[in-house]
């Protein structure tokens, strides 16, 4: 495989990723003009955690119940060799991993739209119940802060020991 055909699959994996944001956007608009907003909020965070809970299920199958093997393992499988969510990562003398999520398509597809802060906090917050899904029960203390108006890059993940 050429470089160049390297660099398309890549944009278009970044550009599946904006628009699974997109469509996640559009399903929240049109729950809450019908719901309201908070239980369109609840619908879709909920429906997007249990999807987290299999791909969390399936990856996380044969790792050890340690904040680092499983913050690890989560990057050694991020798209593209982690070039679609750069991450800076700490580790703290507990053994708790922090990963900062730097640059998100979700979260860029979501800018590009035009989506005023209020909502883009919402909609980041409701997507993040993926990671909900993915890092809860697997024997460590999962945390996440979502991205909010005024903070640098996207959410930061939290790994501890339980």
């Amino acid at each position: 495989m050429t470089l160049r055909n390297v660099e398309q699959l890549e944009r278009e994996l970044k550009d599946a990723f904006k628009n699974r944001a997109l469509i996640y956007w559009a399903i929240y608009d049109e729950l809450r003009t019908e719901l309201g907003a908070e239980r369109a909020k609840t619908l879709l965070a909920r429906a997007i955690r249990r999807r987290g809970e299999a791909a969390g299920n399936a990856l996380f199958r044969n790792t050890p119940a340690d904040p680092q093997a499983i913050g690890q393992r989560f990057l050694d499988v991020s798209p593209a060799d982690g070039r679609l969510f750069p991450t800076t990562v700490t580790c703290d003398d507990r053994g708790g991993m922090h990963i900062h999520v730097q640059i998100c398509p979700l979260k860029e597809a979501w800018e590009e739209s035009g989506l005023p802060a209020a909502d883009m906090a919402t909609i980041c917050k409701i997507a993040g119940h993926f990671d909900n899904g993915v890092f809860e029960n697997r024997g460590v203390k999962f945390s996440a802060d979502t991205w909010t108006e005024g903070r640098s890059g996207c959410c930061h993940l939290h790994l501890e020991r339980a």
